[in-house]
């Protein structure tokens, strides 16, 4: 996966040929996917829900974080990793200093998806 030249949440997703068989399964919605065909994309929904309008927080940010959180974790459909480890994948790559509203945010992710667990 290349995530030198990504600027948006879809030139992460479309480096991946997934097809979701196993959509709308149990466990479906605590578990990441970074590709996702079939007209939806689970990052951009991500991205469009939680820091699309917060002011100070650029797609290209949070699409290069994913990028490198895919690449590591490999989530492309037959891995189980769940967005509590994919947010704290995320954190773990930025500092407070340079964005303190991304890690508020991906706080309150990981707090949410802490207390579900």
């Amino acid at each position: 996966m290349d995530c030198s030249n990504v600027k948006k949440i879809t030139d992460v997703t479309d480096q991946i040929d997934y097809d979701d068989t196993r959509g709308g399964g149990q466990d479906d919605s605590k578990l990441v996917s970074c590709g996702q065909g079939g007209g939806y994309n689970e990052l951009k929904n991500k991205y469009d829900k939680y820091f699309k309008n917060i002011s100070g927080i650029p797609e290209k940010l949070i699409a290069s974080i994913m990028c490198n959180c895919c690449k590591k974790l490999k989530p492309t459909g037959q891995e189980r990793v769940s967005w509590l480890e994919f947010y704290k994948c995320m954190k773990g790559r930025l500092t407070l200093e340079n964005h303190p509203k991304t890690i508020k945010k991906l706080n309150e992710l990981i707090e949410y998806h802490k207390s579900r667990s």
